[in-house]
């Protein structure tokens, strides 16, 4: 264990006692370790005793659990104020952890009229693992078997006998390779090939090992003799059998049978633990076996010798190994047998409320396991860490359940130990709580409001909720932490209700985040109202934007220029317009200037239909507009608008539809000779005849029809050139005007009758002539439509 410096640990010492004044032990009660085989003198635990105002206190033990005599009187030195005291081990101590794992040591002081007390928890540590093997064939000479040179080939000539019975396994180490094998079970075969000579010593050395890796060797010497030809003979050189313990006297152990008549038993080392019958060669043992007085009954080797009672010299000898198995009969014993603590509600999870010393008394103990049985009350408020009973959930004593059980938990903690059948013992916990005025006021239910911005003085913007779980409950008072600049919000003291003091404005400030106050009145049990438990939480109150404000262009009046022949898809002019208001949905209508419905709205943007600068048409548009667009953010009441102008001038234009100068690809032809085969009719003679003169008749009719429409219509007697070339000469007339007045409106059309050839149907559809760069071919085109048509 690691200790203070003897300076920081003398001032610590005399600030400890100047603080307090009363006698007590400095690093005790304490648990601490040791190892099996520490050796005599060996320091087990040093602390201090403090504030003894005697020069020569008394410090002993008292008593020790169990009863011995492994530990000395503390020796003690005085160092200032303080008493550094040292257990030792004694010279009688001879420690094991599979006996006693753990002692409890009563240690208590004397200092003039005060007496003082502790326990020093001392657990034994098995240092070493437990040797495997036996100690005879573990020893420098080893084990020694004799076979005879005709035992059958493979069979069994010894078993290795372990003290424990554990998971091992086996190796011939010596010689490598070895004639012989090892088994898993721990039994060595003879060669496969037999022995091919008698008088023969063979020497193996056999390791084993178990899952710790923990590992012994043994030596076997097996000697090989010549067979000699008696009558009596044991079937196997060695047997092996395992009994319970705690059989009674008389127990069978095992019967041998031997190959002769007459043949008689007795064992060649007599044994006060088992007997034979001579006649049946039956074992027994001579008393109740108990591996927990006599441990060193686990395992037993005899020698038995069996013999014809005529002829004593035809006799054979075999091994019988007991192994006795411990009968786990026994309950763990603990210490405390019975819990019943108190302690406050506010005791942290993971404090621990008891510790148990438990112990197996069965000889093959294999482990204690620690469980908790809880009742209704008490499900999950505690759980053992190893043998420790620790809180597992915070305590509760503010509930009408703990009281109707007088505010107690009770479970039962259970130890079982891990042999078969598995036994039990149980230990009744009562743990009783203790009140305490911990819990603070919490905020619950919605933390986050919403009010319009347009509400009055006074609108109730909602209502906070806290609860306290200290009794009696929920009594709480609330409070708006902080100062508010300028104050707009003011809270019920007593029923946490939130009203409005000030006008809002969602375009200044969205959020208010105002940090309440929670005071727990219930302060019975502190004295001190300035100790009263507080809480607090934020809560959010959310603007919501009505609409006051109108929208606003930028600029507010705008221009723009185009020319009459621009495509309609592109827009005119774009407004840019917004509202602070972030609900609003504006929305753009032309309410003047719209001139023959012109223009029109998409969105933000103004388009223009196709314009008419053709004074024979009878509709002229103007050049210059005016537009008056109104913009409104809602389609609801309250609803703002305002009023942008754009003014717009068309210039006309007159131009042709370009032609696509992109190049058509001629794919390249391949030639593919396809064989067909036609089937054709030849009609007579006299059927051509009748279709030749058929075809002429027809044709004759053709064209006294065609003559006969010409007369009527004269026009359709003039070739493409002539129809169109008055429609090219009016269209450049009107071109030249146009660009002599671009700011005048156009003169009436004259009433006087001019001497011009009759206009085509075609004027009245194409305002354009041209000629396509291509094919060199005229054409006719509507400059407005895009229409075309080849002359």
């Amino acid at each position: 264990m690691g200790s203070l410096p003897p300076v920081l640990l003398y001032i610590t010492l005399l600030f400890i006692h100047e603080t307090w004044g009363q006698v007590e032990f400095l690093s005790l009660p304490d648990t601490v370790s040791i190892k099996e085989r520490s050796p005599i003198g060996t320091s087990v635990h040093n602390f201090s005793l403090i504030n003894c105002t005697s020069n020569n206190p008394t410090v002993t033990i008292t008593s020790v659990t169990p009863p011995t005599t492994y530990f000395n009187t503390p020796t003690q030195t005085l160092r200032g104020s303080v008493f550094n005291l040292q257990i030792t081990l004694s010279s009688t101590a001879t420690l094991n952890a599979q006996v006693v794992n753990e002692y409890i040591l009563q240690i208590t002081a004397e200092c003039g009229n005060e007496t003082v007390t502790a326990q020093l928890f001392v657990k034994i540590i098995d240092d070493l693992p437990e040797p495997l093997c036996e100690p005879k064939f573990s020893s420098q000479v080893g084990d020694t078997v004799e076979v005879y040179s005709n035992v059958p080939a493979s069979s069994t000539i010894y078993t290795v006998v372990l003290p424990k019975m554990t998971a091992v396994t086996y190796k011939i180490t010596s010689p490598s390779p070895s004639p012989f094998t090892v088994s898993p079970d721990g039994t060595v075969r003879a060669p496969a090939a037999g022995f091919a000579n008698a008088n023969l010593n063979y020497q193996l050395q056999i390791q084993v090992t178990d899952t710790a890796g923990n590992t012994c060797n043994g030596t076997l010497n097996v000697k090989v003799l010549p067979v000699y030809q008696n009558s009596v003979n044991f079937t196997s050189s060695s047997y092996t059998v395992t009994i319970p313990e705690k059989g009674g006297p008389g127990y069978l152990v095992a019967t041998l049978k031997a190959t002769g008549t007459d043949v008689l038993y007795q064992l060649i080392d007599p044994s006060t633990i088992y007997y034979i019958e001579p006649g049946t060669g039956t074992i027994r043992t001579t008393f109740n076996l108990d591996l927990e007085t006599n441990p060193s009954l686990v395992t037993t080797i005899l020698k038995v010798r069996a013999y014809d009672s005529t002829q004593r010299s035809d006799s054979a000898t075999t091994t019988v190994t007991i192994a006795v198995t411990d009968v786990n009969d026994i309950a763990p014993q603990c210490s405390p047998a019975l819990v019943v603590k108190q302690v406050p509600q506010n005791t942290p999870v993971g404090h621990i409320i008891d510790t148990f010393s438990c112990t197996d008394p069965d000889y093959s103990s294999t482990g204690l396991t620690y469980s908790i049985i809880s009742n209704a009350n008490s499900l999950y408020s505690f759980r053992m860490v190893g043998n420790q009973l620790v809180i597992n959930n915070t305590l509760n004593y503010d509930s009408y359940e703990m009281a109707s059980v007088n505010f107690q938990y009770s479970a039962t903690v259970v130890v079982t130990d891990n042999g078969t059948p598995k036994m039990t013992a149980n230990i009744p916990v009562f743990v009783t709580v203790t009140p305490v005025n911990d819990y603070e006021p919490v905020c619950v239910g919605p933390l986050t409001y919403s009010i319009n911005e347009n509400q009055p003085f006074g609108t109730v913007v909602g209502q906070l909720n806290a609860t306290d779980a200290d009794y009696p409950f929920n009594n709480v008072e609330y409070s708006i932490s902080g100062a508010q600049n300028p104050t707009m919000f003011y809270i019920n003291p007593r029923n946490g209700e939130i009203n409005l003091l000030g006008p809002l404005d969602y375009e200044k400030q969205t959020t208010y985040n105002l940090v309440i106050k929670l005071v727990d009145l219930n302060n019975h049990t502190l004295p001190d109202a300035q100790k009263q438990p507080t809480g607090s939480c934020t809560i959010t109150i959310n603007v919501q934007d009505y609409n006051d404000n109108p929208p606003i262009c930028t600029p507010p009046y705008d221009e723009a220029t185009i020319h009459s022949t621009d495509s309609t898809a592109i827009p005119v002019k774009s407004l840019t317009c917004s509202d602070i208001d972030v609900t609003s949905v504006l929305s753009y209508t032309i309410v003047g200037g719209n001139i023959n419905s012109r223009f029109w709205m998409s969105g933000s943007s103004v388009m223009h239909n196709p314009f008419s600068f053709n004074t024979d048409g009878g509709v002229y548009d103007p050049e210059n507009y005016e537009l008056l667009i109104l913009v409104t953010d809602s389609t609801a009441s309250p609803q703002y608008s305002t009023t942008a102008t754009v003014f717009v001038t068309v210039i006309p234009w007159t131009t042709t539809q370009p032609t696509p100068t992109t190049t058509t690809p001629t794919p390249q032809k391949k030639t593919t000779i396809v064989n067909q085969t036609l089937e054709y009719w030849q009609p007579d003679t006299w059927f051509i005849v009748v279709m030749i003169i058929t075809g002429a008749l027809l044709l004759g009719a053709i064209g006294l029809l065609t003559w006969a429409l010409c007369r009527r219509y004269p026009c359709c007697a003039q070739g493409p050139k002539d129809a169109t070339e008055p429609l090219l000469q009016e269209r450049s007339l009107q071109n030249t005007n146009q660009n002599t007045n671009q700011n005048q409106q156009p003169p009436p059309p004259s009433k006087e009758k001019k001497d011009v050839a009759p206009v085509s149907p075609l004027s009245l559809q194409f305002d354009g002539r041209a000629r396509d760069p291509m094919t060199g071919r005229e054409y006719l085109f509507n400059s407005h439509t895009g229409e075309r048509r080849w002359v």
